[in-house]
Parts: C-alpha cells; sequence; structure tokens
C-alpha cells in the first residue's frame, strides 16, 4: 500500500498530540484518524503509539519513525510550493535549536524582526548547547557555535566569532590578573558543563601552541546566563563567546583576560540535514539570520 496519506495522519497526530486534534487539523473523522495509524502499525509491524485514556505517547520506533514522517511531509509541502507560485511564500513551522548566549543575546530580535517579514512561519525554538542528531531530534536548522564535525549536514557561517577569558573589574581588583593560563589554576574559573570537557580549557600561546588547563571552581551549570551573572558579581573567571558578552563588556561589568592566549576565532554556524530541495522556510531563516548578523 502507498503509505503517504498515513504519513500525513500519523504526523498530524504527533503534531497536534491527540487524534481528536489531528481530526480537526485534517478535516476528517476521529475513527478514520484512528484507523489509519492502525493500519500504518500493520503495515510496518510495530506500534507507533502508546494510547491511554488521557494522551499518546510515541513508542521508541515511533519516535524514530515521527523524525522521518515530519522531514517527508516537509518535503512533500516544499515540493508543492515549489510548482505553484500562489504557495511560494515560506510557511510552515519551523524548529530552531539554538545555544543559552544567542537567546540572551542576539537571538530574541532576530526572531521577532523574522516574523514580521515572514508571518506564516511557525517559529518553534528550543534552547540548549546538547550536540543532538537534528533529523532524529526533528530539527530544521541549529545555531552553532563552532567548526562542524557531522558531515552530514550543511554548514553556513553566520559570523566570525571569539571565546574569551572574562572577569569582572572587582574580582580582578581583588583577586589578580592571571597573566598566563597556568595562572587559572589558582583562580575560581565558572565552568559550562554542556562542553564535552567541562573542566579543560583550551588556550594557545605565542607560536600557535595548544595550552590546555584543568580548572576547578565553586560554581558549574549547563545555563550560560547563570555563568556571566555569577562572573559580573565577582564569583569568578568564565569563557563566553564574544556576542554573548559583548554588552557587559562595553558597561565596564566585565572584563577580558588572557587575550593573547584567546583561541584562534570560530565561527556562529547555521547548519541543517543536507537535502536536495532545501525548504523555503530554512532558507528564508538562514538568509535572513546571515544578513542580519553580517556585521
Amino acid at each position: 500500500m502507498s503509505i503517504l496519506p498515513y504519513l500525513e495522519t500519523f504526523s498530524a497526530v504527533v503534531e497536534n498530540g491527540s487524534f481528536t486534534a489531528a481530526a480537526e487539523f485534517l478535516g476528517k473523522s476521529r475513527p478514520v484518524i484512528s484507523k489509519q495509524v492502525s493500519l500504518l502499525e500493520q503495515h510496518l509491524g510495530v506500534q507507533l503509539l502508546n494510547r491511554t485514556t488521557r494522551r499518546l505517547h510515541l513508542t521508541q520506533a515511533g519516535e524514530v519513525f515521527a523524525s522521518y514522517s515530519h522531514q517527508i511531509m516537509s518535503d512533500v509541502l516544499e515540493a508543492e510550493q515549489s510548482v505553484l507560485p500562489l504557495q511560494s511564500e515560506p510557511q510552515g513551522r519551523l524548529r530552531i535549536l539554538a545555544p543559552e548566549s544567542l537567546a540572551i543575546s542576539l537571538l530574541p530580535e532576530a526572531l521577532q524582526n523574522f516574523q514580521q517579514k515572514f508571518p506564516k512561519i511557525e517559529l518553534d525554538v528550543h534552547i540548549s548547547g546538547r550536540m543532538v542528531n537534528l533529523v532524529e531530534e526533528g530539527i530544521d536548522v541549529a545555531l552553532r557555535v563552532g567548526e562542524l564535525e557531522d558531515s552530514s549536514l550543511i554548514a553556513r557561517k553566520l559570523m566570525s566569532c571569539g571565546l574569551h577569558a572574562c572577569a569582572s573589574p572587582e574580582y580582578l581588583e581583588k583577586h589578580g590578573y592571571p597573566q598566563h593560563p597556568n595562572d587559572l589554576e589558582s583562580h575560581n574559573c565558572l565552568i559550562y558543563s554542556q562542553l564535552a570537557n567541562p573542566e579543560h580549557w583550551s588556550f594557545k600561546d605565542e607560536q600557535g601552541k595548544n595550552i590546555n588547563i584543568k580548572v576547578k571552581g565553586n560554581l558549574r551549570s549547563d545555563m550560560g546566563n547563570i555563568l556571566m551573572n555569577a562572573a559580573q558579581n565577582g564569583n569568578g573567571i568564565f569563557i563566553g563567546p564574544t556576542f554573548m558578552i559583548a554588552r557587559a563588556l562595553k558597561e565596564g561589568k566585565l572584563e577580558t583576560v588572557l587575550d593573547e592566549y584567546t583561541p584562534i576565532a570560530t565561527g556562529l554556524y547555521a547548519v541543517y540535514p543536507y537535502s536536495k530541495l532545501v525548504s523555503a522556510k530554512v532558507r528564508a531563516f538562514v538568509d535572513f539570520i546571515a544578513e542580519a548578523w553580517s556585521n
């Protein structure tokens, strides 16, 4: 059997959270929705949904299948839009993954301006520093600091940025300015726990040789904003990207240290799964963000 109509039904159930809501969304009856999902499960030979009286839960197989069905339905919609001039305006739900450092700096204003320009795009924004599988998580585009490691993804550089060690003037006056990365061993370092090796900070000497320092401190968190606020309040030294600390530097709440040992500037990238036909909504978002952050 052709499962495309059943994919649409299953995706609608997942997106809307229930058979009833999916029925309203698709303009079908609830029994039809339930039957189509059951037929899809029979065809695949696996259970996709656990049904309870209150809500539906995806099984492990359902979670995997949902990520692919979402991508397939997105491709179908994009194919329709590509040949129908009246539907050429980008539209649909766009799932974005971004680090907290962007969420507290550049992202809110950019998203507001983007939605004013593209009102038919529904934004679904997830904030996390985790390196997730975009296809499995159903993410359309992720914003990431650092070089791309997964060659199956497309990456577009949005801006150059560096990573800077910084602290408040009050902290530095009290505890002294570190003159070499090794001096950090005697300082209170505020640790961002979502990094692969949170306690290991990397610098470079004048010859470009890596200097890896194991640091310690009385505060660690997966929320960069907590660490930056602690640093501004004189609690220690932390490392943050340029766009995150720019305002605090301008206002004199933070000072950078060890600038001559700062790692080589990296970049902020938009990454998204490879596809022969990049969706209009992804293309519109990446183009818009790249232009907005070009300076």
